[in-house]
């Protein structure tokens, strides 16, 4: 053995400094240089890391979510009104006016040299409103006409009123015409006809209206009426033999 003795510390020592130098660092990188530093101009190789990106979310899933809740809305509004308009109807039970010609007088029939005609007609018309909860205003600019052989002789307008619902009301119209020229040929058939007893003339009226229901009023409507008829002669005593009148509603 040598002049210097080793020594060793003792067991108690060690483990009492073990906290000790836990948490000291190195004065000196445990690495060493010519690792840590590579040579001028080597590059070092790095690894890529793919990145990932997130997609946008897609908006076609709401879109179409959209759209169906509208038509469903849509369906469900018009299945709605259709049930309110099918209650309504079988409440109120609309009904078409009725019209009626009663008479006819002709005060003044005459064709002159030149073919053309003078007319003075007065036409007696039974309108009836059928309807429980509906009434009829019956408004101006009307038109009544009567031709013959689709030659309109004489002209008129009906009153101004109101109908009220389940009534009958009874119209004297005045029409008169001047200037309607006629052929030969009708002339002929028209005196044919006057020896027989059946001249057919044709009655049209153009009439706009508005409905009240209740305390509602309609939209103005027009109401055309349609008449054919067959009169016995062309004076005062003048008869309605045939009657086919036809009403239709225009809005």
């Amino acid at each position: 053995m040598g002049d210097n003795p080793r020594v060793h510390p003792r067991t108690q020592d060690v483990e009492k400094n073990a906290g000790k130098y836990e948490n000291e660092k190195p004065s000196y990188s445990l690495v060493p240089r010519s690792e840590k530093y590579p040579p001028k101009g080597q590059v070092i190789p790095t690894r890529q890391v793919p990145g990932y990106y997130s997609r946008p979310p897609k908006r076609r899933n709401s879109c179409c979510r959209c759209l169906c809740c509208t038509i469903f809305f849509l369906f469900v509004l018009v299945a709605i009104i259709v049930i309110a308009c099918g209650i309504l109807y079988l409440v109120i039970q609309p009904k078409i006016p009725k019209y009626s010609v009663d008479s006819i007088r002709i005060s003044n029939f005459s064709i002159n040299a030149d073919l053309s005609t003078n007319c003075q007609f007065a036409v007696n018309v039974t309108a009836r409103n059928p309807n429980k909860e509906i009434g009829i205003y019956y408004l101006e600019n009307s038109y009544l006409a009567v031709s013959y052989t689709g030659t309109e002789i004489c002209t008129g307008a009906l009153p101004v009123f109101y109908q009220g619902h389940k009534n009958t009301t009874l119209l004297d119209v005045a029409l008169s015409g001047t200037g309607a020229r006629l052929t030969s040929a009708v002339v002929s058939t028209l005196k044919e006809q006057q020896q027989t007893g059946s001249i057919p003339l044709n009655l049209e009226a153009d009439v706009p209206v508005k409905i009240k229901l209740w305390k509602l009023k309609s939209m103005k409507i027009k109401v055309r009426v349609q008449w054919d008829l067959v009169v016995d002669r062309l004076d005062g005593n003048a008869k309605v033999t045939t009657e086919n009148s036809k009403v239709s509603v225009k809005l």
